[in-house]
Parts: C-alpha cells; sequence; structure tokens
C-alpha cells in the first residue's frame, strides 16, 4: 500500500496594533487673555508613553524663520485618552475658563523641553525661546503657503501633520526648501533630523479654512483623518474629553490579513504575504511600506530598515509576496492612506509587528506496519510551552493522543512523535500548539491515505492553481527530489530540492510573486525517474 504525505508550514504571527498619539484639536489664535493650546488623542487600546514625542511647529518673523521644537515630557495617555499641552495651567480659551492641561511648555515636567531654531543660511541657529511664550503655533501672514504648520514625530518617525488655511494638498514649498532639522531628544528617546523636502504629501493633512481670532480646529470625531473643522463659536474646542466616538462616525477603516511562512524555495528564509481586504475610497491610493524590525523591539523608529514600499490604487490588493532575508526576521507594515489617516480599530496608517514564532515544517510517514512517525522543527522554542498531537479520521473531529513538552533549548529545536494505528483507510494528524502566554496556534493538517500508485502518477491539486503549488508524488523510497517549474519556452523559473518518503507524498509550496498568467510544467526526478505534468497558473 502507498500513503500519502502533506508536508505543510506554518509560521503564525503576532499582530501588534500601532500605539501612537495624533493631533486632535489645535487653538492656535486665542484672544486677548486667552491661551493657545493643542489636543493629542491616543489611537491604541494601550497606554502610550509621551516622552518620545515631538511636536514641531513652523514660524515665521519678518526675515527669519524657522521652527520650534516641543519635547514632549515624561507622561502616559491612557488607551484612547487625551493629553493637553497649553501655554499656561490652568489656561482660558473663548467662554471656557480655567481648563486643566496636562503641562504648560512655559514650565515643562521632567523628561521634555521646549527650543527655537532660526535658520541660518543652510543651518539653524539656536535661539531664546520668548517668556510666557504664547504663539508657540505661530500664524504665517500672507502667502499662499499655509497659515499654520504643525507636525507630530514619534522616534524620529512623522506620525501626523497638519497644515492649515491651505488650498492644495501639496506640503508647501517653504517648508520644503527648510534646511535638514536636528532634533536632540531628552532622555532614552533617539535623536533624529527631519528632511523636509522628503515629508510625502500623504503623510500631512490639509485644512482649507484659515483662521481669526479666537479660532482653531478640531476633528469631528476623535482621530477621524480629513474631518477637520474650524471652530468659530464658543464651546465647540473640549480639551480633555471626546470630539465624538469614532464608532459612530462614517465608515474609515482598513483590514488587511498577513502572514509569515518559511520560503520552500530557500529554508534559511521566509515569505511575508499580505493582502489589504478592504479600505474605503477616501483611503486611496495606499502605500504600504514593509520593515525590518532593526531598531526598538516592537516598535516603528527611524532604525528600521525598508525592504519594500508598493502603492495600491484598489483592493483588494491579491496576495502579495515578500522574500525575507531570514526565516526568523521580525517584520513591520506601516500602511499610509492619501492623508495618513488613523482611526481606533485595524485602521488606516496603523502598523503591525509580525513576528514568526513556533512552527517551522512539519512531515511526517506511515511505514508498512501503519507506524506514525511525525518530525516538526520550531523555532524561538523558549516561547513554547507544549505541543498536543491531535488525529482525526473524518477531518472534523481531532482528538489529542499525545501531549510532548518542549525542552530547555533555545532557538532552533526538532521534535519527533511515533504511534502505530489499526487499519485505515484515511486518516489525519495536526499540533495544537501552547505558548508560554497560553496563545493557541495549529499546524496544518497531515493527511494518510491507503492508495495504490502505478507509473507516472504526478498529480495536481486544484488545477488550475493561484499562489500555491500542491502536488502528489509517489515515491519508492525515502529521497531528496528535485522538483522544477519550467515555462513554455523551458526556463527553469523555480528549483526547490524537498524531502519525499516512500508512499505517496502530497508536497505543497508558494509560487513566485511573478509568475505570470500562463501554463507551466512541474518536473519531479529523485536521480533515476522522472515525472512531469503540466499546470495552468491563474
Amino acid at each position: 500500500m502507498k500513503k500519502i504525505l502533506l508536508i505543510s508550514v506554518l509560521v503564525s504571527i503576532s499582530l501588534l496594533s500601532r500605539s501612537q498619539a495624533v493631533l486632535n484639536e489645535v487653538y492656535p489664535q486665542p484672544g486677548n487673555g486667552y491661551h493657545e493650546f493643542f489636543e493629542l488623542y491616543n489611537e491604541s487600546n494601550s497606554v502610550e508613553n509621551l516622552d518620545n514625542y515631538t511636536i514641531v511647529t513652523y514660524y515665521e518673523e519678518g526675515v527669519n524663520s524657522g521652527f520650534y521644537i516641543l519635547d514632549l515630557p515624561n507622561a502616559n495617555m491612557a488607551a484612547h485618552g487625551y493629553y493637553a499641552g497649553a501655554s499656561q495651567d490652568p489656561f482660558d480659551i473663548q467662554l471656557q475658563l480655567n481648563q486643566n492641561a496636562d503641562f504648560s511648555w512655559n514650565s515643562i515636567p521632567a523628561g521634555g523641553a521646549i527650543s527655537k531654531w532660526q535658520r541660518n543660511g543652510a543651518s539653524y541657529t539656536q535661539v531664546a525661546v520668548p517668556a510666557n511664550l504664547n504663539d508657540f503655533m505661530v500664524r504665517i501672514v500672507g502667502g499662499s503657503d499655509g497659515v499654520y504648520h504643525v507636525f507630530v514625530y514619534k522616534n524620529g518617525i512623522l506620525v501626523n501633520g497638519v497644515v492649515g488655511g491651505i488650498n492644495t494638498t501639496t506640503l508647501p514649498g517653504t517648508i520644503k526648501s527648510m534646511p535638514n532639522l536636528p532634533v536632540d531628544m531628552s532622555g532614552s528617546a533617539p535623536d533624529f533630523t527631519i528632511n523636509f523636502n522628503t515629508i510625502p504629501d500623504n503623510d500631512i493633512e490639509f485644512i482649507p479654512n484659515s483662521l481669526g481670532t479666537n479660532n482653531g480646529y478640531y476633528r469631528s470625531f476623535d482621530g477621524l483623518c480629513g474631518e477637520w473643522l474650524k471652530s468659530d463659536q464658543p464651546g465647540q474646542h473640549t480639551p480633555g474629553s471626546t470630539n465624538g466616538s469614532f464608532s459612530s462616525a462614517p465608515g474609515n477603516q482598513l483590514s488587511i490579513s498577513a502572514i509569515i511562512s518559511q520560503y520552500a524555495m530557500e529554508p534559511t528564509k521566509a515569505l511575508l504575504t499580505y493582502n489589504i481586504l478592504s479600505a474605503p475610497a477616501a483611503a486611496l491610493p495606499v502605500v504600504v511600506n514593509v520593515y525590518s524590525d532593526a531598531g526598538i523591539a516592537l516598535q516603528f523608529d527611524i532604525n528600521d530598515v525598508l525592504i519594500d514600499s508598493r502603492t495600491f490604487t484598489s483592493t483588494p490588493t491579491g496576495s502579495q509576496y515578500i522574500v525575507l532575508p531570514s526565516w526568523d526576521v521580525a517584520v513591520i507594515i506601516d500602511i499610509k492612506s492619501a492623508s495618513d489617516c488613523y482611526d481606533t480599530t485595524l485602521a488606516i496608517g496603523n502598523y503591525w509587528s509580525v513576528l514568526p514564532v513556533n512552527l517551522i515544517s512539519l512531515q511526517g510517514n506511515i511505514d508498512a506496519n501503519n507506524r506514525t512517525r511525525l518530525q516538526w522543527k520550531v523555532g524561538n522554542n523558549e516561547m513554547i510551552n507544549q505541543f498536543e498531537i491531535e488525529r482525526s479520521y473524518d477531518g472534523k473531529e481531532f482528538k489529542t493522543v499525545a501531549l510532548v513538552f518542549t525542552s530547555e533549548s533555545k532557538g532552533v529545536e526538532d521534535y519527533m512523535f511515533y504511534e502505530t494505528i489499526p487499519a485505515y483507510e484515511k486518516v489525519m494528524y495536526r499540533l495544537r500548539i501552547t505558548s508560554k502566554t497560553n496563545e493557541i496556534s495549529y499546524s496544518r493538517i497531515l493527511t494518510f491515505q491507503n492508495k495504490p500508485t502505478t507509473g507516472n502518477n504526478l498529480k495536481i491539486i486544484g488545477n488550475p492553481v493561484s499562489d500555491q503549488l500542491t502536488f502528489n508524488y509517489a515515491a519508492g523510497a525515502d529521497k531528496t527530489i528535485d522538483v522544477r517549474i519550467y515555462d513554455m519556452t523551458g526556463k527553469v523559473i523555480i528549483h526547490n530540492r524537498i524531502n519525499s518518503f516512500k508512499g505517496d507524498n502530497m508536497i505543497s509550496f508558494p509560487l513566485a510573486a511573478n509568475m505570470q498568467t500562463s501554463m507551466y510544467t512541474i518536473e519531479v526526478t529523485n536521480g533515476a525517474d522522472i515525472q512531469t505534468k503540466k499546470f495552468i497558473k491563474q
């Protein structure tokens, strides 16, 4: 009797919501006796520390121009909470007196600082910050390059920018032509340099309304991108409280799926696959940047290395494939919409840290005496608590037949399981993997079945195929086989070496992302025997 072998690879991912704060309100033009303030809103479901945040504003004073740099103090911001900075604490705005600020930039708590930098040719000179500064968000008079310019950085990355009083969606040339601005952060926050000429326009929100005295801007709903309103009546600003729940706002969400798996053609590498499933029309085009997480672990920062960048004008995007340099690389996906939108759920502008953990490979076989052998290899062994081997005869109900605890080793580790089962027609196995944090993941299913085979029994499963090629191959003995894919010109476009076992093997691996819709030939050889079959890539 011949047996079917399904070789499967599973690497699970951890999705980490982008923790960040964005501008929610600004009051840059106070009347006599009132005070400037801005409000940040925490987009994420977790507490956000503001020590790595910087707010930069542009000013012009006669022939001089430059920037204020506000290094925010070391303070925590509640999930979906608010943080108000003002020129005084408490502060007054139109018909709302004695409002509580989280801090005043004229009396900054520990971990924060404010400085003023004046352009001096191709560089800057630090100048004194005026006492009792009530003009941090400076009104630019005349011209067409915007009235107010406010930029928010986290770990040196621009996360939100607002230009008010401008009728275009292009960052003003006045800003782009400014010299690079070095930013010296306090504490453990990384220093960075701003190159204004390289800021993408879709990182900025543009507000056409200019302002008069006692006016400002506020979002119609907390964190809702592109929905800024001009405040022209008392009481429209709500520092420290909601502008309206995003759940009652119009749909503005983006949905993405992402997974890392072992790259079949080069097992030392990994394959990132993602698909933007849906996005509102107003969000398009969407730019997806994939970074190697080379800086602060699980955070998007200036030390992360760009691997891939793609722009999409419609959704769903279909499966996108990126070969990663190693199987254990951590990846950050940064998504930017047409105006760098954000929202409170799985949102435009959010990023994910994709961590390949647990199962690298799984394979198995059954001998003539119905003795089952399962073998699997894991990475990050120290993160796993145990494996449960589950068996099923119908593919629906799986029962645990064995429990395997992890060793004390760190990194890559191999495991094995044996059992002898009675006569059968079909039997299926899978692994249930429990991490040290009690997270559960499952392997794909290995299926074994009685099936006599003769001659050329190479069979494509699911022909035409899309992004994954799965095929049956009959092997007379345990051997390493060469699998080649040829295009219609006879050119080899994929070459892979795979371990096969005596019996019928079911093997699956991803196809190259750049394969065109066409007919191809698969060739499987063990050195003495060659089997071929044609298939269509759709």
